[in-house]
């Protein structure tokens, strides 16, 4: 399930004192006398979870682990330059570098490395703990993480290439927003434990995909959006193939979704439903495999400083998909959690969750306490 957090390793040692100089370095940038603006912001958090196995009740794992996000943008005129990296006691990455051009107002020209934007709570809310009010991502949205691959994501995170990102009012009260890509995703690639995650510049065959979001923003009388996204990869999974671990050198997988996001007082909702098709090519029985799995949390907040939520999360046919098994075969395909958070003070909070998870062949329960903060 997890390992305990120890550092033994002289990397471990090193990611922790990563995470501590993030944390502590000065946060706040001088403002220039030019029409330059810069800000960075960095995003500390620390988690432990314990876990039971239904097949083992008297087996508990307990697992912990620190974090630092980092956060930095620069804006000269019309230029941007974006840089944001995720270190922890367990994984360093850099999530997105991307230098963007304004042609016009509320439109963007990116190039570089950037969130999936079919991947809707990527997309959306990966940028630090402290900013998403669950502790946990939606296994089918979790995005690529500890060395043990552990945390695999099924859907690609990042994509190095293109962005087109355009925003268009529509009347007095609504934008619409229209996201699209082109460019290439990490392949699946095995660690020296055997465990498979998505690196972040990966080797093997890189083909250009594409994506696309286009979205409804509503302003008023409430703040609410829905949209519709898609997108197409072809990955090399040369290596899981050499492993034994699936028949086919080439995965093309396709997306669809929708998804819905409002608030309404002191309540929100945010709702995710895909349909992936999973083409399996160079093998012996070519052949298509799809998947539909969706989610949905809902929050309320109690006199300004707390916040319940829960989320239910149900993948049909994910158990009998081969590039799911192959690559993660602890998959979650179903889960349910609730989940209270406190922001005892000015951009910190702490945040405790439970979950019940089921894979394939298991059945487990989580139990998760978060600290997270933001320093700007």
């Amino acid at each position: 399930m997890g390992e305990p957090l120890c550092a033994t390793t002289a990397t471990g040692w090193l990611r922790l004192l990563l995470v501590l100089l993030a944390t502590v370095a000065p946060m706040r940038l001088p403002a220039a006398d030019t029409a330059n603006d810069s800000s960075l912001l960095v995003f500390p958090s620390a988690q432990g979870t314990r876990a039971v196995s239904s097949d083992r009740p008297a087996d508990l794992d307990t697992h912990g682990e620190a974090f630092a996000d980092v956060l930095y943008t620069l804006t000269d005129g019309r230029l941007r330059f974006l840089v944001e990296a995720e270190v922890s006691t367990e994984n360093a990455e850099l999530d997105r570098f991307q230098l963007g051009w304004e042609p016009v107002p509320e439109s963007y020209i990116w190039l570089g490395k950037f969130h999936e934007p079919s991947s809707y709570w990527n997309f959306e809310r990966d940028h630090g703990h402290y900013l998403q009010t669950a502790i946990s991502t939606p296994a089918i949205e979790t995005p690529a993480g500890d060395r043990a691959g552990h945390d695999t994501g099924v859907l690609p995170e990042n994509v190095t290439g293109l962005l087109l990102d355009s925003s268009h009012s529509v009347g007095g009260s609504a934008t619409v927003q229209v996201s699209f890509s082109l460019g290439v995703a990490a392949n699946p690639i095995l660690s020296n434990d055997r465990s498979y995650w998505i690196q972040p510049i990966s080797g093997g065959r890189h083909r250009i995909g594409w994506n696309a979001r286009l979205a409804l923003l509503q302003d008023y009388p409430r703040s609410s959006s829905f949209g519709l996204l898609a997108s197409e990869h072809i990955l090399d999974t040369g290596q899981l193939a050499n492993a034994g671990s699936l028949d086919a050198r080439s995965v093309d997988e396709m997306i669809y979704g929708a998804f819905g996001d409002g608030d309404w007082g002191p309540w929100s909702v945010h709702a995710t439903l895909y349909h992936i098709d999973f083409n399996l090519r160079d093998s012996t029985s070519p052949r298509t495999q799809s998947v539909v799995a969706g989610y949905a949390q809902l929050e309320r907040r109690f006199g300004g400083r707390y916040t319940a939520y829960g989320r239910l999360e149900r993948s049909a046919d994910a158990e009998n998909a081969d590039y799911i098994r192959a690559l993660r075969p602890r998959f979650e395909i179903r889960r349910s959690l609730l989940g209270m958070r406190w922001d005892y003070t000015r951009h910190q909070a702490v945040t405790i969750e439970m979950a019940r998870a089921a894979t394939s062949n298991n059945q487990f329960t989580n139990i998760s306490l978060q600290w997270s903060a933001l320093i700007q």
